[in-house]
Formats: C-alpha cells, sequence, structure tokens
C-alpha cells in the first residue's frame, strides 16, 4: 500500500526532522521529493504509521498520513520519478 506522510515541525528542529526522516526510511521504499512530504510503500496502516512517528515529534508538530491510489499526477517531480512511482504498490481499494 502507497501513504503520503506530511509533518511540520514547529520549531524547525533539525535534529527532529532528521530523526522523523530516518523513521521513515526504515519502515518501507520511500521518496522524498518534496520537503517535508514522503511517500511511503508499507503494508501498515496509516494509524501505526502515525502512532510510530509520534515518538519522533515535539509537541506542537503537526503529522499527516493518508493512503493514496495509483491515481495520481504530479510536475517537476525529478528523473526516474515516474518509473519509481509505477513499480509501487498501491493495493486495492474496496468499491463505493
Amino acid at each position: 500500500m502507497m501513504f503520503i506522510i506530511t509533518y511540520d515541525v514547529q520549531d524547525n528542529d533539525p535534529i527532529i526532522v532528521e530523526r522523523t526522516a530516518a523513521a521513515i526510511k526504515t519502515m518501507g521504499n520511500w521518496s522524498n521529493r518534496l520537503p517535508g512530504c514522503w511517500l511511503l510503500e508499507t503494508e501498515t496502516s496509516a494509524r501505526r504509521i502515525r502512532d510510530h512517528l509520534r515518538q519522533f515529534l515535539g509537541e506542537r508538530d503537526r503529522l499527516f498520513v493518508a493512503r493514496i491510489s495509483r491515481n495520481w499526477a504530479g510536475r517537476n517531480m525529478g528523473q526516474g520519478f515516474p518509473e519509481w512511482v509505477g513499480r509501487r504498490e498501491f493495493g486495492d481499494f474496496p468499491n463505493g
């Protein structure tokens, strides 16, 4: 399954940013083409991703995790990005 993760570190603390990035990188295949925004391919749930990352963020830092479908579009995402996304597993979404 593919998720988008975005977070905002309120104090721009580089240690928090680096620890959060390192934690995301351990969870599966990832891409980080935009600051504070990640794509992550993993078999876990959005709730579990959030709960895992919570420990690396400060009390006022914001975090959003959502599962995404293969229905995406981008612009200027860099060489190789469309091929990378094309090789990812998005999983099935139930009808309705």
